[in-house]
């Protein structure tokens, strides 16, 4: 394998390596948040745009140089050198199972790459909502002990106004209210 191909390789393993980190179920999104919102991946992020497109620009050429190489090794062009030397059929077919080898290793690494970039921002919005989640609980819990509170006030004035006005069991006049208020 040459070095271009052996550095695709490598790429396309770091890459499963991290989709494998990502998807480990003991790692929450808010922790993801944190490692995401931190001072290195911050600055890494900074150009992460260009980087991702310098990346994208190169598997792209390394995924189109297999394909260039399947299709010249698909050729039924070579079949004339086939008939003069018969250890060309291996050689012919070998180069071919190299093309179609990288072909996929340069494919994959490219949809890779857009499905772990695709991974870290669903990961990073579920963060987010959980957060707002969690305040709007939060927010709701506060608004039913205080309407819950303010009813129990509301009780403790009625029965204060039966003590007062016993006639008035369904409507008590408003001054009484006030005045008890």
């Amino acid at each position: 394998m040459s070095l271009q191909w052996t550095f695709v390789a490598c790429f396309l393993y770091a890459e499963i390596c991290a989709l494998i980190f990502l998807l480990l179920p003991f790692i929450s999104p808010g922790r993801w948040q944190k490692i995401f919102k931190s001072r290195i991946v911050n600055r890494i992020a900074q150009n992460g745009h260009v980087y991702f497109l310098v990346f994208i620009a190169i598997l792209t050429l390394f995924f189109l140089d297999a394909i260039r190489e399947v299709r010249k090794y698909s050729l039924s062009e070579h079949e004339l050198e086939l008939a003069s030397n018969p250890s060309a059929d291996t050689v012919i077919h070998m180069k071919l199972f190299r093309a179609q080898r990288n072909f996929y290793i340069s494919g994959f690494a490219l949809f890779l790459w857009f499905v772990i970039r695709r991974l870290a921002v669903l990961t990073s919005i579920q963060a987010t909502l959980i957060a707002a989640n969690e305040a709007s609980m939060k927010q709701a819990k506060s608004a039913s002990d205080a309407a819950k509170r303010l009813m129990d006030e509301r009780d403790k004035v009625k029965k204060e106004v039966r003590l007062f006005y016993p006639a008035a069991d369904s409507h008590p006049p408003i001054h009484l209210i006030a005045f008890l208020i």
